[in-house]
């Protein structure tokens, strides 16, 4: 069993406070073996505009590389930690708990901001007291060098009966709002969108959304392969465990169901699609 590991400027007593004009964002990052994409995704945190950010990277025990990268980058980071976890959501929580900053967003390692996310995002949030989160759009980068923009999908129903359709790569959530809301380790691919339907059912008035891209995606992998099965068993969990019903989690597995070949063959299309190429 590999023992834990850490570092960063925190360790050595460098610590970053928050003011009015400046709240301190806190980022995190959480990876396991993605030295490859890694270091994309530190630089776009370390080249935002906004300079009052705390970025923490939890790590699940890599062994690929990965260490190697956070210590080469262990003075511009505020905290990393490698050991075992039980899975991304486990490791979310993990890097929420350890947070400082009065906001806290969390962008995974083969993923990354657009240049002014953090100061936009910061602007847009100044003065309103009754929002907690804040999101926007996003750039989905697919396998063959295309993009195209995904758009958040207000719509309680399809968030309710269907799956995560807003981007929670371009979450800024309050700290303050976590204090009780984890994220459910237990699922596998359905915990931002359980903490995220748990929160718009609460009080869908404090989403404030950004109409514009604030992070890309990188899709493939797990994102076009998850078996209709686990849809299904993990969207039941979600329905009985937020307390939609008989009837509320029917609709949802017929929801499911209906869309699963569609959406599918969206992301198919948009990856070949010459529409979506760089320009």
């Amino acid at each position: 069993m590999s023992q834990q590991q850490s570092g960063g400027r925190r360790l050595q007593g460098r610590t970053r406070s928050s003011s009015e004009e400046r709240p301190l964002v806190s980022i995190v990052t959480v990876v396991y073996n993605g030295a490859a994409t890694l270091e994309r995704t530190i630089q776009s945190v370390l080249a935002q505009s906004y300079n009052n950010i705390e970025y923490i990277i939890v790590d699940g025990g890599s062994t690929d590389g990965t260490l190697d990268l956070l210590r080469r980058y262990e003075s511009e980071l505020d905290l990393w930690e490698s050991s075992k976890d039980k899975g991304i959501y486990d490791a979310m929580n993990k890097g929420v708990a350890r947070c400082t900053g009065e906001w806290v967003a969390l962008i995974n390692a083969d993923d990354w901001y657009e240049p002014d996310t953090v100061e936009r995002v910061m602007a847009a949030a100044q003065g309103r007291s009754d929002i907690n989160i804040v999101h926007g759009d996003i750039w989905i980068h697919y396998p063959n060098g295309t993009r195209k923009v995904k758009k958040a999908k207000r719509n309680g129903f399809l968030l309710k009966y269907w799956e995560m359709v807003l981007n929670h790569p371009s979450f800024f959530v309050r700290r303050s709002y976590y204090t009780g809301r984890p994220f459910d380790a237990t699922l596998r691919v359905s915990g931002d969108h359980k903490w995220t339907l748990a929160a718009w059912m609460h009080n869908a008035a404090q989403f404030l959304y950004l109409p514009v891209p604030l992070a890309n995606f990188t899709a493939g992998g797990a994102s076009m392969s998850i078996p209709l099965r686990r849809v299904l068993n993990e969207g039941r969990r979600v329905s009985h465990d937020l307390g939609l019903g008989v009837w509320g989690t029917f609709v949802g597995q017929a929801t499911r169901t209906a869309l699963y070949v569609p959406q599918y063959l969206k992301l198919l299309f948009n990856q070949y699609s010459p529409s979506s190429k760089h320009n």
